[in-house]
C-alpha cells in the first residue's frame, strides 16, 4: 500500500513543477519584458525537437527492447553517454538555432532569449516532473485498490513508489529550477550567436555546453557513476558556468547591440 501521505507530496511535487515557469515569469519581469511569442515558441520547439525528433531518432539508433532494455548500455557504456549527451544538445539547440532566426527581425532585444527559455524549462518541467508525478499517483491509486492491471507491468511498481524517500521530491523540484535557469542560459547564448555578428561559433559552443551539463546524468543512467551527489554536483557547476557566461552576454548585448 502506498501511504496517503506519499500520494499527497507526490501532487504537491507536481504542481510545483507546473508552477515553476509562471514563479520565474514573476521574478525575471523586474528586469526583463517577457515576451508571450517566443515563449510560446520555446514551449513549441522543445516538444517537436526533444519529445518528437530526438526520439525517433532514439528508437532508430538505441533499438530499446519491449521492456525498455538498451543493448548499446550493457555493450559500450562510454559510447551510450557520447551519444546521450550530443544528441540531446544538438536537437534542443538547433531547435533554439531556428526558433530565432525565424524571429530575428521581429525580436531584437535579448529578453525573447529569456523568454524563450523560460518556455523551453518550463514545459520540459511539466513533461518530466509533472507527468512524472502524475504518473504516480495513478500508479499508487491503482496499486491501493488492488488492480489487476498492475499484473502486467515488468517491475513491482509498489516497490518503487515505496523506496523513494521523501527528500527525493524536493530534488525534484531543485533540480528543475537549475534546469529552468540553465535553459534560458542556454538560450541566451544561441540567441546571440544568431543576432551578434561573429559570434556564430557560439551556436556549437551551447551544444557542447549542454552536453557537459547532461554527462554525469547520463553516466549515472549508463551505471559508469554511482554516486548521485557527484551527479548532481557535475549538473550544479555546468548550469553555474552557463548562467555565468549568459549574465555577461545579457550586459554586454544590452550596452553595445540593443537596448531597450
Amino acid at each position: 500500500m502506498i501511504s496517503q501521505s506519499e500520494i499527497i507530496i507526490m501532487a504537491v511535487t507536481g504542481i510545483a513543477a507546473v508552477l515553476l515557469p509562471f514563479i520565474f515569469i514573476l521574478i525575471l519581469r523586474r528586469k526583463f519584458k517577457i515576451r508571450w511569442l517566443p515563449l510560446l515558441l520555446g514551449i513549441a520547439v522543445f516538444i517537436l525537437f526533444a519529445l518528437v525528433l530526438e526520439q525517433i531518432m532514439h528508437v532508430l539508433v538505441l533499438q530499446p527492447e519491449p521492456d525498455g532494455t538498451i543493448a548499446l548500455i550493457s555493450q559500450s557504456p562510454w559510447l551510450y553517454v557520447l551519444y546521450g549527451i550530443f544528441a540531446a544538445g544538438i536537437f534542443e539547440e538547433t531547435g533554439r538555432l531556428l526558433a530565432f532566426l525565424l524571429t530575428k527581425r521581429r525580436y531584437k532585444d535579448i529578453d525573447s532569449a529569456v523568454s524563450y527559455g523560460i518556455g523551453h524549462g518550463g514545459i520540459e518541467a511539466f513533461a518530466v516532473v509533472g507527468l512524472g508525478m502524475l504518473n504516480g499517483i495513478i500508479l499508487s491509486i491503482l496499486i491501493n485498490s488492488g488492480s489487476d492491471a498492475l499484473s502486467s507491468l515488468p517491475v513491482a511498481q509498489e516497490d518503487i513508489i515505496a523506496s523513494q524517500p521523501w527528500y527525493m521530491y524536493a530534488i525534484a523540484i531543485a533540480e528543475r529550477i537549475l534546469a529552468i535557469s540553465l535553459h534560458i542560459g542556454l538560450s541566451i547564448i544561441v540567441f546571440a550567436s544568431v543576432m551578434m555578428k561573429g559570434r556564430w561559433w557560439l551556436f556549437p559552443a551551447a551544444i557542447l555546453l549542454h552536453a557537459l551539463a547532461n554527462t554525469t546524468a547520463a553516466m549515472m543512467q549508463a551505471g559508469l557513476l554511482t554516486n548521485m551527489y557527484l551527479m548532481y554536483s557535475g549538473f550544479i557547476v555546468m548550469s553555474a558556468v552557463i548562467i555565468s557566461i549568459a549574465v555577461r552576454l545579457v550586459k554586454y548585448y544590452r550596452k553595445s547591440v540593443y537596448s531597450l
